[in-house]
């Protein structure tokens, strides 16, 4: 099924409540351009891996509203202007927050609604302006400092609220208040509580699994390729033992450090997760995980790179890495076959 926009706004808002604009009427959601615009944002935030799941803590403003909404006391404009409102009030309050414009939109997905907030911080951006002077027509440079992120661009702060079940998707990023850095997106504004995300789950794990094993069995690019493929198996095995069954930490420790006589190290393995933050259960398929440890990166002192699927490593007939005693290696890849064009 297509992706369906039933209602969409954009309203101002910036540190200044002087040059904050909330709209009285919502976008032309029949037109190419909102369709597309629009469309194309909220696809993203659909698909994107840095999302972190949250729940409403009790006793949110935004959940109330929402709610209301839902039961048909509030209208979509009036949800749109009170959302943004409650923003405006933590901008305006001393915070680092950068002005942006808010989407405020109402979709149908799948045959899911979802309400989305995305906050479109403003970029800068160089454009030309034709004028007509006594002397013939010239251009010149203008810079415009409130365009909005173009389809490739990155929305840094976003939430994404199906209506049932009511699991969001956040994305955030923290900014300066009371002099620390704050997640206020999810915090301070929605009032919800924040589950790791998929990018983050994959990349601490793995920057555990190098830290420990790197300290016991040596840290070559070998080594963290096999570590990469450990996981990606593990994920995969946990998929198919119960379709939905998480990646569970104890799990993934078995499977890098398997031999007997390694029980200390799998008990280091847990602990260091543990220690940098990681749930005990992680949010890493194996499709996911495919993806995020597929690539492998070689990197020399004289500038060389390389960069290699990682599952390469695991087959002599493909890869050969020596490693001598001056510290230096050499690779050698087999079997190499010219692609054509």
């Amino acid at each position: 099924m297509p992706l369906l926009i039933d209602n969409a706004i954009l309203h101002t808002i910036t540190n200044d409540p002087a040059t904050t604009l909330f709209s009285d009427i919502g976008l032309d959601v029949d037109s190419e351009t909102c369709t597309e615009f629009v469309g194309r944002h909220v696809r993203r935030l659909l698909h994107n891996p840095g999302a972190k799941e949250a729940t409403f803590s009790e006793g949110s403003s935004v959940y109330a509203l929402i709610k209301a909404f839902q039961k048909g006391e509030l209208r979509f404009i009036e949800l749109s202007r009170l959302l943004c409102e409650r923003l405006a009030q933590l901008m305006q309050s001393g915070a680092d927050i950068p002005p942006a414009d808010v989407l405020v939109t109402l979709f149908d997905n799948a045959g899911k609604t979802y309400l989305a907030l995305l906050k479109l911080n403003f970029t800068e951006c160089y454009t030309h302006c034709v004028e007509q002077t006594e002397s013939g027509t010239g251009t010149r440079l203008i810079k415009n400092l409130t365009v909005l992120p173009q389809g490739a661009g990155k929305v840094e702060e976003a939430c994404l609220i199906p209506y049932d079940p009511m699991v969001l998707r956040v994305f955030e990023k923290p900014h300066a208040l009371g002099g620390e850095q704050v997640d206020y997106f999810s915090s301070l504004f929605l009032e919800c509580e924040t589950n790791i995300s998929k990018k983050e789950a994959a990349e601490q794990l793995l920057q555990v699994a190098d830290a420990v094993g790197e300290r016991h069995f040596g840290g070559d690019v070998e080594k963290q390729a096999q570590r990469k493929r450990a996981i990606i198996e593990e994920a995969g095995a946990a998929e198919e033992e119960g379709g939905e069954e998480p990646l569970r930490v104890g799990r993934v420790a078995e499977r890098l450090f398997p031999a007997p006589e390694q029980e200390a190290v799998r008990e280091e393995f847990i602990a260091a997760a543990r220690e940098q933050g990681l749930p005990e259960e992680l949010p890493i398929d194996r499709s996911f995980a495919e993806r995020a440890y597929k690539t492998q990166v070689v990197r020399a002192d004289n500038g060389v790179e390389i960069r290699c699927p990682a599952e390469l490593f695991s087959d002599p007939t493909a890869v050969v890495m020596e490693n001598h005693a001056d510290g230096s290696f050499t690779i050698t890849f087999k079997n190499l076959r010219r692609q054509e064009k």
